[in-house]
């Protein structure tokens, strides 16, 4: 974590803001030990969203909400599958209710 410090004081010096955004990347497989990672990360550098990824599997991240709930960080990106164009844009209402269907 100290080193992920060093970083973005380093790009604040270069361009002051710097970094304009910090994406944290979970892995929707690790279930609510992700809201760990996502506290212990966002206490070390603000985070400004989350990307979740593997939602292609048969999890489907319900971590999220307890994440948004808790630190209020958007998720801005998920990832269906191993392409570049697997990775979308996040659709809350799509979320929604694919996290309450009842299809597998």
């Amino acid at each position: 974590m100290a080193e992920l410090q060093k970083v973005h004081r380093v790009m604040d010096k270069k361009l002051a803001g710097a970094p304009h955004e910090t994406l944290l990347v979970l892995d929707a497989t690790t279930g609510m030990n992700a809201l760990n990672q996502a506290r212990e990360f966002h206490k070390a550098v603000k985070l400004t969203g989350l990307v979740i990824t593997k939602l292609d599997g048969t999890s489907k991240g319900g971590m999220v909400v307890a994440i948004q709930r808790e630190l209020g960080l958007p998720i801005k990106f998920i990832g269906l599958g191993e392409k570049a164009d697997d990775l979308q844009a996040f659709d809350p209402k799509q979320f929604a209710e694919a996290l309450f269907s009842d299809k597998g």
